[in-house]
């Protein structure tokens, strides 16, 4: 009896599966894997797609998907009142530092490689340089 290769699942199983994951993944708060799973989906099926997931994942488990969202949204700015606030030493700028860099002191040997001395042949000397 011949063994038949396994078909590859349809894109409506791939999707389903996806989703699947996804929401088992919100279950288990996992965000590295929730957001590896979203950044597929993003890949596969492009951004314009995220809002019908949200709303797919937000109806089949509201409280997971508001944790998810409350993680996404940035945190506010503390608010600062006047009694709060200490009076701060001026900030003294730090001078900038190169890289410091060995100085040569000859400058290094041209290669002495045939193919360079040939192409060397058709520059122009440096007195020739020098009068142009």
């Amino acid at each position: 009896m011949a063994v038949r290769p396994l078909a590859s699942p349809s894109p409506q199983a791939r999707r389903q599966a996806q989703i699947l994951a996804l929401q088992a993944a919100l279950v288990a708060r996992d965000v590295p894997l929730i957001e590896r799973l979203l950044g597929q989906w993003v890949h596969r099926q492009g951004v314009s797609a995220l809002t019908a997931l949200s709303q797919e994942l937000d109806a089949a488990n509201p409280e997971a998907w508001a944790w998810w969202q409350t993680l996404q949204s940035p945190a506010p700015e503390p608010v600062l009142e006047d009694s709060m606030l200490v009076a701060a030493e001026p900030l003294v700028p730090l001078p900038r530092l190169e890289p410091q860099l060995p100085r040569a002191t000859r400058p290094a040997p041209a290669p002495s490689h045939p193919a360079v001395v040939q192409l060397r042949a058709w520059l122009p000397d440096q007195e020739t340089r020098r009068a142009a």
